[in-house]
């Protein structure tokens, strides 16, 4: 249902807001008769009082309710409060025990922000609307035979099918320049100012600098000759990319810089095989720190396990990349999974920090954290290079937790959610939305467990959950990029519900996610999203001429870039995923079975038609620069095709050579 909500004034109004509010009562049921929901879901938490969910947060809004069957949601209609220069905002509430039943309101909303992280309304705040009319407008969706606790996944489909791919096919977006000028700000204009190149131990090693660990660690000024293989700044993965670019390119010298920090990685001393997750070099040589002191416990004292998850995940796919080297690889893996199966609980959790000293897990996260998901992503990982089977095991236990303990109250903690800039105490909870708070890492990682688990055993579970969990972190990503932001934003992904960041460097990562769960489903959509995502960093960069992009954008509410955090966590964690989607799917992609493409690198693909052994494309570019793309092709049944893009005959192609790519002038 859709509803439009009129206010006519003849004379200038004050108004503090104007909401419609709907109940939910599945089955004509009093929440007492029920409690609790099976399913909540609101696009930002809102612990106190006088706190509302402002429009600040609407990336892909909805709220949403689900007990047994009956599944409810209302979804903002976010193009009647799309608009610079709006005389008033617009916001949201949920309120489940406020009432005899739970209660959903949307509407005109002025509310102001508090710190950067909630909003709230009182009072004192309200707009001036003039003589006229003013309007919003909501869907409210209504179902009885909704899967358990799967409600929510309509409301994803919904979101794309009447926003999303609608904006993929605008010819605008947050892209402005070929993937090519990207690469070439990233390896030759950002790495040259970052690169330190020194010998450590005997080899010759590369550090992707931060300028970071002096201020996170309170360190002396050289502390910031700093390398981090961490979540959030991962160089290895970064090096990954830039080894991919040179290896193409011939480029002897961004080789070697790659090659040294992956020893530099190799050289992170195990203890019992974890090790520390940052390194400084100032001139008495190099050092060793175990974790960030923001974003850590302790001061960073304590070895991290997920960041050593992630950084050993890349070392096992540098194995692919440096065969001659995977014995050495797998060795520092391999201590790193035992480690792992050694602090495995019974219950399937693996504590999240150890003593340096003693490896006694810390009280933080000991017993419940979301970060196992990331472990059993390296297990599984690990497994599939090994075959042997007691990581494996160790994987589906820690994913078995996960699936118990995480998923059904969507406990998607991680050590952003407490200990960074959105800080709270450990147990947060919001009483009025009934929700935890959750940050989006955590629900990566499990993800790509889930995926990586699937392509391992083909159990059903794992795709059946997986796509679950994917479809929930793509609640956090954005349908559309708001008029008041004067930067393009489409695609892009948030954080967490307790902060408002659009477009966070981690989409680099879920761009690659995303088409992995395409390969798993065929579903254009997670094509799209992926695509969109991949592009979404391209509008942050600090000024037209700078390589540097923002971590993020509208951290605290305004209309601005957020700081730039530094090479992998923006600029290289985008590049680094043009290069692994590109070498799979070119620049433009066509799905000849669904009769259906999806542009990549700047460009666009309104329609694809298939006659026998014709297949038409439209092809339109977003950037006024003649190119050349590769179009690339998948899901055909016949031995070739005849080509034709926009109306021009190219040739006639084997399967086979249209898989690879055939170049199309634009």
């Amino acid at each position: 249902m859709h509803v439009q909500v009129t206010y006519e004034c003849q004379d200038s109004t004050e108004i503090q807001y104007l909401l419609s509010t709907y109940s939910f009562t599945p089955d004509g049921k009093r929440h007492a008769q029920y409690k609790p929901l099976d399913f909540i879901f609101t696009p930002q938490l809102r612990p106190e009082t006088d706190e509302v969910i402002a429009d600040h947060t609407f990336r892909a809004p909805a709220l949403m309710m689900q007990k047994g069957s009956r599944f409810a949601a209302l979804i903002p209609d976010v193009a009647s409060i799309d608009g610079k220069g709006r005389p008033i905002r617009a916001g949201a509430d949920v309120q489940v025990d406020a009432s005899e039943m739970p209660l959903m309101s949307f509407g005109f909303w002025r509310w102001k922000q508090r710190g950067h992280t909630y909003y709230f309304q009182n009072d004192t705040l309200s707009a001036k609307l003039h003589p006229g009319k003013q309007d919003y407008t909501f869907f409210v969706y209504v179902t009885a035979s909704a899967a358990p606790n799967k409600g929510f996944q309509e409301i994803v489909r919904f979101h794309w099918n009447k926003v999303g791919h609608q904006n993929m096919l605008a010819s605008v977006g947050p892209q402005s320049e070929p993937f090519s000028s990207y690469v070439t700000k990233a390896w030759y204009g950002y790495v040259p100012q970052v690169a330190m190149n020194v010998e450590f131990e005997g080899k010759p090693i590369t550090l992707l600098r931060q300028y970071r660990l002096a201020w996170s660690n309170k360190l002396h000024k050289q502390a910031d000759n700093d390398n981090w293989f961490n979540v959030w700044f991962n160089s290895l993965r970064t090096a990954y990319g830039m080894f991919l670019h040179a290896k193409e390119t011939g480029e002897q010298h961004l080789q070697q810089q790659a090659l040294g920090n992956l020893n530099l990685a190799l050289l992170a001393p195990q203890k019992e095989g974890i090790a520390p997750s940052i390194f400084y070099y100032d001139s008495s040589g190099g050092h060793w720190i175990a974790d960030h002191a923001w974003g850590g416990i302790e001061g960073g004292k304590d070895y991290a396990m997920f960041h050593n998850a992630w950084t050993n995940y890349w070392l096992l796919e540098w194995g692919h990349l440096v065969p001659e080297r995977r014995k050495e690889i797998l060795a520092y893996a391999r201590s790193f999974a035992d480690f792992l199966i050694r602090n495995q609980k019974p219950s399937g959790v693996i504590p999240s920090w150890y003593d340096p000293k003693t490896l006694k897990p810390a009280d933080e996260f000991r017993d419940e954290n979301a970060e196992t998901a990331g472990a059993a992503f390296f297990l599984a990982e690990f497994y599939g290079r090994t075959r042997e089977r007691k990581y494996l095991q160790a994987a589906e236990r820690a994913m078995g937790y996960i699936f118990k303990k995480i998923l059904p109250e969507r406990k998607w903690f991680d050590y952003e959610t407490f200990f960074s800039c959105t800080r709270k105490p450990l147990g947060f909870f919001d009483r009025f939305t009934g929700q935890h708070p959750q940050n989006t890492l955590s629900i990566h990682q499990a993800a790509e467990a889930c995926y990586a688990l699937y392509q391992l055993t083909k159990k059903k579970t794992y795709m059946d959950h997986g796509i679950e969990i994917m479809d929930y972190l793509c609640l956090y990503q954005q349908v559309w990029s708001p008029k008041w932001f004067s930067r393009e934003l489409f695609g892009g992904f948030g954080v967490q519900n307790t902060d408002g960041e659009w477009s966070d460097s981690r989409q680099g990562y879920f761009a690659v996610t995303l088409m992995k769960y395409y390969e798993l489903t065929g579903k254009q959509e997670y094509f799209e999203r992926g695509v969109a995502a991949l592009r979404s960093m391209f509008s942050l960069f600090e000024s037209a001429d700078s390589p540097r992009t923002a971590e993020n954008y509208a951290h605290i509410s305004n209309d601005e870039l957020a700081g730039v955090t530094g090479l992998h966590w923006g600029t290289g964690s985008s590049v680094v995923s043009i290069h692994l989607i590109r070498r799979q799917y070119g620049d433009a992609f066509v799905n000849i079975k669904g009769q259906w493409g999806v542009g990549i690198d700047g460009c666009r693909i309104p329609s694809v038609t298939v006659e026998a052994s014709t297949i038409n494309v439209q092809l339109l570019d977003n950037i006024a620069k003649p190119r050349s793309i590769k179009m690339t092709f998948g899901r055909g049944g016949k031995k070739s095709y005849t080509l034709v893009v926009n109306g021009e005959k190219l040739g006639t192609f084997s399967n086979e050579k249209l898989r690879k790519g055939v170049d199309v002038a634009l």
